[in-house]
């Protein structure tokens, strides 16, 4: 007997569960008030975290790091799931939605995406993997 896993892109998911909202962006794009962006950080920060991907600078100090959290959506008061993307020196992009599934791939997504085409200036030596690209990661 054989057995095939079927694996499917983010564009396949969100064409078939609806897209991820976004939360808070550097650059204000998203709908929500400052109040409610404020509240929505709080929830995030104090909610689950399933995943996580970190690059530090030599002295430890945070340089990306990129989660999956499981949070209680202020609003609505449901459990809902966030990547969130922050760089302090650079940016932060946090999207979310109501399947973890979603999240989970958005969360790979970013981790080999920032892998693929960095936003930070890193050393050539982090380029031969991604477990010499992040200090801490659970993508394989």
């Amino acid at each position: 007997m054989n057995v095939s896993l079927a694996v499917r892109t983010l564009p396949e998911l969100t064409a078939h569960y609806g897209p991820m909202r976004t939360l808070l962006h550097h650059k204000g794009l998203t709908s929500l008030t400052l109040e409610q962006r404020e509240t929505y950080e709080l929830s995030i920060a104090r909610g689950e975290v399933l995943r996580e991907s970190r690059i530090n600078y030599a002295d430890g100090d945070l340089l990306l790091r990129i989660t999956c959290v499981k949070y209680i959506d202020p609003e609505s008061d449901g459990v809902r799931y966030a990547v969130d993307y922050m760089s302090p020196t650079a940016s932060y992009l946090t999207r979310d939605h109501s399947v973890r599934g979603i999240a989970e791939v958005a969360y790979i997504h970013a981790v080999l995406g920032e892998f693929a085409a960095p936003t930070l200036d890193l050393s050539r030596e982090r380029f031969s993997d991604l477990a010499s690209f992040y200090d801490v990661t659970d993508v394989i």
